[in-house]
């Protein structure tokens, strides 16, 4: 409701409508309903097509079910160019990539992540540990996943 309030106040903000549509995408994906959450995401990128946090979090969530890798490539893309060291843009990009079967691009991006934060986020270190593992690097691979692990707690 309070959401819902902030669109009907600043119909023509377009800072305040992108925020909110965002936010409510979160809202409504961490409720589990991720059809709805697409529906504010889109909104939200038909203002701004170029909102790293939204374009993050909607190809993030589209790769966590699967579901149509090539555009959640495509909306990742776009953030790792804006920001090509922010280790979450990097993470939810390699992880795409690793799902799409391109684990050396993949590790590639992870080790980037590494040198820019991602040693400290237990979800990172899990990934890239998974892509290892894919690679075929079984001892660094369980390296990492101890290291998340340890993060973690």
């Amino acid at each position: 409701e309070d959401y819902q309030s902030i669109l009907a106040q600043k119909p023509r903000d377009t800072t305040v409508l992108v925020g909110t549509y965002a936010n409510l995408g979160d809202l409504y994906y961490q409720r589990g309903e991720a059809k709805k959450a697409y529906q504010m995401y889109k909104k939200a990128l038909k203002i701004n097509p170029k909102e790293n946090g939204v374009l993050n979090n909607y190809a993030y969530f589209l790769s966590l079910e699967g579901k149509d890798l090539k555009k959640a490539r495509q909306m990742s893309r776009i953030t790792v160019e804006s920001e090509p060291d922010n280790p979450t843009y990097l993470d939810t990009y390699a992880w795409i990539l690793h799902l799409m079967g391109d684990n050396t691009e993949a590790k590639a991006l992870f080790k980037h992540a590494m040198l820019y934060g991602g040693k400290d986020n237990p979800e990172i270190l899990r990934h890239y540990a998974e892509v290892l593992d894919a690679l075929g690097e079984k001892d660094l691979a369980r390296i990492y996943f101890n290291q998340a692990k340890a993060a973690e707690l």
